[in-house]
């Protein structure tokens, strides 16, 4: 799942944005992250019409600090928060050189979370990355999740997993 994904994924149960975010793994192999963050604001040339499609996501409201800054990355990635540190705070402000957005685009646009958990901050509920499909974030109806095999899936992140969803979750919560 790509960051900028946040921007449009609500609670299919509440409709409540954004969702909170916490990264476990990531996709993106450690090499090519570092090559990724260490060339993040360096424009490229073959991303100029990505420039003008983020810059009128940003001016339309499409890309928004509060799903970007509802992200907890738990992945130990050094490199990844200190992009993310860049990208939230040009999100604070208005991004408009090509260096800030090429920052942005590479946040956003070309790391991939293999792993993660979203919340809903409304009405508790849980919803897993990567559980059956690596990188696809399952936004299910309650009728339709899987409640045994979603709960291994949660035993198996237990240790970064929230204490509130491993207490209060919904649709189910460990025994």
């Amino acid at each position: 799942m790509k960051p900028w994904l946040l921007n449009i994924l609500a609670c299919p149960i509440d409709k409540h944005h954004p969702l909170e975010a916490y990264f476990f793994t990531w996709e993106t192999p450690e090499n090519d992250m570092k090559s990724i963050v260490s060339n993040a604001g360096k424009p490229k040339k073959d991303l100029e019409e990505k420039y003008r499609i983020l810059r009128k996501q940003l001016g339309d409201g499409t890309i928004s600090l509060l799903s970007i800054a509802a992200i907890k990355d738990l992945t130990g990635s050094k490199a990844t928060a200190s992009i993310q540190a860049k990208a939230t705070k040009l999100l604070q402000g208005k991004p408009e050189s090509k260096e800030d957005l090429d920052t942005l685009y590479s946040y956003l646009n070309i790391l991939d979370v293999r792993d993660g958990l979203l919340v809903c901050s409304e009405c508790g509920r849980w919803y897993p990355i990567g559980r059956s499909v690596e990188t696809i974030p399952e936004l299910m109806p309650d009728e339709l999740r899987e409640e045994e095999k979603e709960l291994e899936w949660l035993a198996k992140w237990r240790d970064v997993v929230p204490k509130k969803v491993l207490e209060k979750g919904k649709p189910f919560k460990p025994e």
